[in-house]
C-alpha cells in the first residue's frame, strides 16, 4: 500500500516480416508481440507471415506446425467489462460464464452489460458451470466470468515529444536496429483535456509484483494520470492478475514500455519533461508544496523504484531531483504502499 500512498498524495497534490504468403488475399504481420512469438518458436530461421482473416502464423525451416496464438484468461466483472469497452486487447476469442446469477443487484447489472457487450461485438459466449471457471482462472476470484483473449502489451516508446502551443505533445515509438518504428502506425499526438494542467506520467523501474502494478494502475486511473511507463524487462507483465487487481484500470489506460529507462528519461528531459524520482533516502527533497509547484508549470514524470531496492543508481542519475514523504517511524510498509 505504499506505492499507492504515495502516487495519491503526490497526484492529489497537483498513452521481421519475410515472404509474402502465396495467397495474395493474406499479408504479412509485423506485430511486435506476434514477432517475439515467432522468433520464441523457430529461432533466428523462422518467418512470420499472414493467415487470412487471423492472426500470424509461423513458418520454419525445422517444423512443419505452427504454435497457436496465445491466450488468457481474464477474470472479473469489472476487468472482463473494461476489457470488452476498452478493445486494447488484439483478439477476444470467448466469453465464458456462470449462469446462476449474483445476488448483489449491481453485479446482475454489470453482467447484463457484459452480455450485451458480448452479443454485440459477435463474441462468442459460452455458459458453463463454476467449476470450468475455477480451472479456467487457478481458482482465483472470477465473480462468475472469463474472457478469453490476447495479452495486453505495452505500446514500446523510445521518449516523450515536448509540448506544443496547443498543449500537445507525443509518444515517440522505438526504432529498431534497421531503423523502423517498433510499430506500423505512428503513435497519436497526446491532447490534455484540461488546457491549464501539464502532463503527468509515471514512470516505474522493475516493478515485479503483480499485485503492486495493479494497485499503481488502479491509483493512476483514478487520479487522471495521462501515462505509465514499464520497463521491457525485469517488470510484472499486464496479467490477469494484474488486471483484477487494478479493477480493469489496466484494461482502460494506454501503458507503455521501453527497453532503455535511463535513455528515456534523458531524452525526454532535453523535451522539457521534469524527472523527479520518489526516493524516501533522498536529500535534499522536495517538499509537497516545491513537487505541486513543478507539476504546475512543467510536463512530470515520477519514477518509482522496485519493492525491494527501490530505484537503480542509473536511474537516480537520469532524475533531476527527488521528493519522498518523511515518516516518524522505521520503513515497514511493502511495496504496493509506496506510490
Amino acid at each position: 500500500m505504499k506505492f499507492a500512498l504515495y502516487l495519491a498524495m503526490f497526484v492529489a497534490a497537483l498513452m521481421v516480416v519475410s515472404a509474402a504468403p502465396s495467397k495474395k488475399a493474406c499479408k504479412a504481420i509485423t506485430d511486435a508481440r506476434e514477432n517475439a512469438v515467432c522468433k520464441k518458436y523457430c529461432g533466428n530461421s523462422g518467418y512470420l507471415l499472414g493467415e487470412c482473416g487471423s492472426t500470424g502464423i509461423c513458418i520454419c525451416k525445422n517444423k512443419k506446425k505452427a504454435p497457436t496464438t496465445t491466450l488468457e484468461h481474464v477474470y472479473g466483472i469489472s476487468s472482463v467489462l473494461a476489457a470488452l469497452r476498452a478493445k486494447k486487447r488484439t483478439n477476444l476469442d470467448a466469453l465464458y460464464y456462470y449462469a446462476i446469477p449474483s445476488t448483489k443487484k449491481k453485479d446482475q447489472s454489470l453482467m447484463s452489460n457484459i452480455l450485451e457487450l458480448a452479443k454485440e461485438t459477435q463474441l462468442k459466449t459460452v455458459s458453463v458451470d463454476k467449476g470450468r471457471l475455477n480451472n479456467l482462472t487457478d481458482n482465483k476470484l472470477h465473480q462468475g466470468v472469463v474472457l478469453s483473449a490476447s495479452p495486453r502489451d505495452p505500446i514500446e516508446i523510445s521518449s516523450l515529444t515536448g509540448l506544443d502551443l496547443s498543449n500537445t505533445y507525443q509518444a515517440l515509438p522505438r526504432i529498431n536496429k534497421r531503423g523502423n518504428p517498433n510499430h506500423t502506425n505512428v503513435l497519436p499526438s497526446i491532447q490534455l483535456t484540461a488546457p491549464k494542467r501539464k502532463p503527468f506520467w509515471i514512470a516505474l523501474d522493475e516493478v515485479q509484483d503483480p499485485q503492486n502494478l495493479g494497485s499503481i494502475l488502479r491509483t493512476a486511473y483514478f487520479f487522471g494520470v495521462d501515462g505509465v511507463l514499464l520497463c521491457s524487462k525485469n517488470s510484472a507483465p499486464i496479467s490477469p492478475t494484474v488486471s483484477k487487481v487494478s479493477s480493469g484500470a489496466a484494461e482502460l489506460m494506454d501503458i507503455y514500455s521501453t527497453p532503455n529507462l535511463v535513455k528515456f528519461l534523458k531524452e525526454s528531459h532535453l523535451n522539457g519533461w521534469e524527472i523527479i524520482g520518489a526516493a524516501g533516502e533522498a536529500n535534499p527533497s522536495l517538499t509537497l508544496s516545491q513537487f505541486r509547484h513543478k507539476a504546475s508549470e512543467h510536463p512530470l514524470i515520477l519514477v518509482l523504484g522496485n519493492e525491494g531496492t527501490g530505484l537503480r543508481t542509473n536511474v537516480k542519475s537520469a532524475c533531476n531531483q527527488f521528493v519522498s514523504i518523511p515518516s516518524a517511524q522505521p520503513p515497514s510498509f511493502n511495496g504496493s504502499v509506496d506510490i
